[in-house]
């Protein structure tokens, strides 16, 4: 297949990593990369994708800020929210234990994981969820609906790749997981979402949610779906005239029941950050923090119309930069 057919694709299927591998020539890890060479080719990929390319220290529109953020902006606290083990400290911290899935136990090696699974080491339910710690997109997910129907043998076969740096966010080009240990945990499996439609993310800039969206079937099996229908929504609750990249429109959305909740946090948890997307599950029983996103779709999506990325540009205001 000529370099062209590979590049087209890799862009049809999403495939960011292969994409940045065909486009600079290499197949070795992107973790291993220097700082100058993930940079330069972060930016070739910005161009593959958008259709134009742009002066890293000069970023106008939101997508081409959230390039800059993901290789200038130094936070200590990044790391920390990005490990969705962390993560859950992170809220407990900050709003108090009642946001956050409880979880069972976690290891740092698929041995760890083996010998618990089969001396017992840990006290596991017959239902329970698996996820690793340093991914997105509903990836590396596994709900155990019988513990004692699994074949381990098949399932280590699956969870031991989960542990590899070059299968896990390390290895892309958002600097904040660098510093990470991979790992794996078992989480409460929370039946109430079975059947739950929607989840809801809020963009918002120093502290003040701009709008958000809601997605629809976003996940298939714990799988995340590739073209989700989702919908923007302003403050009040009234539909956006706003698409965002290939993912189709949905119908009218009913409001959550705590959206006026969700609106509070989204201010409290984003505060502390230029720009944060804050992303919620709700239930008829109560809230659930999902993740902070310093990064959406590696500013790799476009938003239509591009005023609407300009606008969340201009609210966009980045440190160090004039």
């Amino acid at each position: 297949m000529k370099r062209e057919d590979l590049i087209k694709l890799a862009k049809a299927l999403h495939i960011d990593k292969l994409l940045y591998a065909i486009q600079n020539g290499t197949f070795q890890p992107m973790y291993k990369w220097t700082d100058e060479k993930l940079l330069r080719a972060n930016m070739r990929h910005y161009k593959h994708r958008m259709g134009y390319g742009f002066d890293i220290q000069s970023p106008r529109l939101f997508t081409e800020k959230v390039q800059w953020y993901k290789f200038f902006y130094d936070n200590p606290l990044l790391p920390y929210i990005a490990d969705k083990l962390t993560f859950k400290q992170y809220i407990e911290e900050k709003l108090g234990p009642v946001y956050t899935i409880p979880i069972y136990c976690s290891w740092r090696n698929i041995d760890e994981f083996e010998r618990d699974w089969k001396m017992g080491g840990v006290n596991l339910p017959k239902e329970f969820c698996l996820k690793a710690n340093l991914q997105s997109d509903g990836r590396c997910i596994k709900i155990i609906h019988d513990k004692d129907a699994v074949d381990f043998e098949v399932l280590k076969e699956e969870v031991s790749q989960w542990f590899k740096i070059e299968n896990t966010l390390v290895n892309s080009a958002d600097r904040h997981f660098y510093n990470s240990t991979p790992m794996v945990f078992a989480e409460v499996y929370m039946s109430n979402f079975k059947d739950q439609l929607y989840d809801y993310k809020f963009f918002c800039f120093s502290g003040e949610p701009f709008c958000m969206y809601t997605a629809i079937e976003h996940f298939d099996e714990g799988v995340n779906a590739d073209a989700y229908p989702i919908m923007f929504y302003d403050l009040d609750w009234n539909k956006m005239d706003v698409k965002y990249g290939h993912h189709p429109n949905c119908g009218k959305v009913p409001k959550p029941k705590h959206y006026e909740e969700m609106k509070v946090i989204a201010r409290k948890l984003s505060k502390d950050f230029p720009f944060v997307r804050v992303d919620f599950f709700d239930t008829d029983e109560k809230l659930y923090m999902a993740e902070l996103t310093f990064n959406p779709g590696g500013g790799f999506v476009p938003y239509y119309p591009e005023s609407f990325n300009k606008k969340m540009g201009d609210m966009f205001i980045l440190p160090y930069i004039d």
